[in-house]
């Protein structure tokens, strides 16, 4: 007997430019947001420790890339962790203030996005909450045992995961749940969550979401490893995110003789820097790249939103190699300025995500992929122009109500 579960019929592979309308930062602007941001834009009672965090950080790349008036952000983390890993100086700094410069940059970086997150345009927020409320009802409609599809994201962002929520609970959609594919801990007494190991075994429609680089909500304890997540919670979790709270289920480590507050287990953000020498040890993130290339050995069909495949994710260039079937049908959404001219010339064409697409998985007619160029709104312009959103609501509501009859 096959097993439906197991065969995606599509896996959705969502870049930075499936977030850019919601004022989301792509990787290249992130260090100029940082530095842009007023502390006093942010939640109040994280004003100063956005500035410190800010200061510190913008301190350190204004002395290393002193004539580099915009580094790269991925250059900024490389440097940081090479010296960290090897236990080097770098210029002035020692690898244990190397570590608190990191720490800074992190937390910087999950405060913008928190940030950015709570101040999405009505219009984009319209948008990504249409987006998932089809995927809502494409899950639902396909039963406990199906599949349709999975999300791998490449992004930190909780744009999509915040719109199926808000989504859930205009439905009354408590039997829907996002599955993060590895071992979840909802963060106690806010969470509306259910730990995805679990979520089948209850009865609940667990829709696949697979986030290769870790996520701005989700937090790990480096003495038990337990990753913790606020998914679904109705308020902003950014004292559990970045504050440093103490693993709740590590408390008692404080009872042993000699121990301190700087040696409290506290909860550290779980995000994969975007460095050139990556680090997959965490056994979170392996478990979700281990489901990542099983969806996409399964995949009859796989779709690449807003990613441009740059050369330097040879990770997930070698995870698409190992897993997409050769008879699998892709699909590539970008935008116009992705397609390069007629008749460039090479070195410059090479230059475009549609070539190196082309480069990397072949040319049609050879291959089975389909390019198009009208970006993301345009690729879901059915699910978002074909009813309102107060309709998509109205009839999830019945279908819900006839999945708990």
């Amino acid at each position: 007997m096959e097993h439906t579960e197991l065969r995606p019929d599509t896996v959705y592979i969502l870049g930075a430019g499936f977030s850019c309308d919601a004022g989301v930062p792509l990787q290249s602007g992130i260090l100029q947001r940082i530095k842009d941001l007023d502390p006093l834009s942010t939640p109040s009672v994280f004003s100063e420790m956005f500035a410190e965090c800010q200061g510190r950080s913008i301190s350190f790349i204004n002395r290393i890339f002193e004539a580099v008036p915009n580094p790269r952000l991925e250059d900024v983390f490389t440097l940081i962790d090479q010296s960290i890993s090897h236990k080097n100086y770098c210029a002035g700094f020692n690898w244990q203030e190397l570590e608190l410069v990191r720490k800074a940059l992190f937390n910087a970086i999950v405060l913008l996005f928190h940030t950015h997150e709570s101040q999405v345009p009505p219009k984009a927020q319209e948008f990504y909450r249409l987006v998932a409320g089809y995927f809502v009802e494409e899950r639902v409609n396909a039963g406990q045992e199906g599949h349709p599809f999975s999300i791998i994201s490449l992004n930190w962002d909780c744009i999509l995961e915040n719109a199926i929520y808000w989504f859930l609970d205009q439905c009354g959609g408590d039997n829907v749940d996002i599955d993060y594919c590895c071992y979840t801990t909802p963060l106690e007494g806010t969470s509306r969550h259910t730990p995805s190991i679990n979520q089948k075994a209850v009865g609940l429609f667990n829709t696949k979401f697979i986030k290769l680089h870790g996520s701005v909500n989700c937090v790990v304890c480096p003495n038990c490893n337990r990753l913790y997540t606020g998914l679904g919670a109705p308020r902003e979790l950014l004292e559990e995110y970045i504050a440093g709270k103490i693993c709740p289920r590590c408390y008692k480590v404080r009872d042993v003789a000699g121990s301190t507050a700087l040696n409290e287990p506290a909860l550290e953000p779980l995000i994969i820097s975007p460095t050139f020498i990556k680090e997959f040890n965490n056994a979170h993130i392996q478990m979700i790249w281990h489901n990542a290339y099983i969806d996409l050995c399964e995949a009859k069909k796989v779709v690449f939103v807003g990613y441009s495949l740059p050369e330097a994710d040879y990770h997930l260039r070698t995870l698409l190699k190992r897993a997409i079937r050769k008879d699998a049908e892709l699909v590539v959404v970008l935008t116009k300025k992705d397609k390069p001219p007629t008749n460039c010339e090479e070195h410059i064409r090479e230059k475009y995500a549609a070539s190196r697409y082309s480069a990397f998985f072949g040319s049609a007619p050879d291959t089975n992929i389909r390019f198009e160029f009208g970006g993301v709104k345009s690729y879901f312009r059915d699910v978002v122009e074909s009813e309102r959103l107060g309709q998509r609501i109205e009839r999830l509501r019945g279908l819900f109500a006839n999945t708990r009859g």
